[in-house]
């Protein structure tokens, strides 16, 4: 189902009614399920992303680490709430820049509480003959509580959701999100061994303009 839901109706919602909806339904419910797809976005509001995209990845990492001392107070309140946070990262071989910087984040996220798996993206090819699944997040495992966003972008950057409030949808999907949740590697493990290593991420260089034609 997860690789149909952009064919479906649903309740379009712009970026800061998105947000707004978001923080009104995630401190009532008990766990979220994300799952992340995409493998290049634009953070501009991250001044840790913006670093990685000026290429100052020493100041990237700086800053991403400055991000663990309210994260950890946001986990404690999490932790009160008793609330739960799983997300399944699909990833790709060799590592976008965007990765690479974001599995830096992730494992401070981890680090503290955030249950995060990752799966290699060529795992996958069964469930998109047709297209690259979505990005999806699940709030709660029950109603009334429950609510499902396919988050969109443009030009890589947050622009909304797609809000599904269907019981029987959002459990099915749920349930597609836990098993591949379940298939993947702690994310811990995963950046010890094939990330802290790299070198700093370059950006690919610019697609050079077409030839000119003879005669033009």
């Amino acid at each position: 189902m997860l690789d149909r839901l952009t064919e479906l109706p649903a309740q379009t919602l712009g970026l800061e009614e998105y947000r707004a909806d978001f923080r009104n339904h995630f401190w009532k419910i008990d766990v979220s399920w994300k799952l992340e797809r995409q493998i290049a976005f634009k953070e501009p509001d991250s001044p840790s992303w913006t670093a990685m995209a000026e290429g100052d990845w020493n100041k990237a990492l700086l800053l991403a680490e400055e991000l663990r001392t309210p994260r950890t107070a946001h986990q404690r309140d999490l932790d009160r709430s008793g609330i739960v946070q799983r997300r399944i990262r699909f990833v790709s071989r060799p590592l976008t820049p965007y990765l690479q910087w974001e599995l830096n984040v992730l494992r401070i996220w981890a680090e503290l509480g955030e249950q995060i798996r990752i799966l290699p993206e060529d795992t996958i090819g069964h469930l998109e003959a047709k297209r690259q699944l979505p990005e999806v997040l699940v709030l709660g495992d029950r109603s009334p509580t429950q609510v499902m966003y396919v988050i969109r972008y443009v030009d890589g950057v947050l622009a909304g959701a797609q809000k599904f409030t269907e019981p029987n949808l959002i459990d099915t999907c749920r349930k597609e999100i836990a098993s591949l949740w379940r298939q993947g590697e702690e994310i811990l493990p995963y950046f010890d061994r094939e990330v802290a290593h790299l070198p700093p991420p370059t950006s690919p260089p610019p697609t050079p303009p077409p030839p000119t034609p003879r005669g033009v």
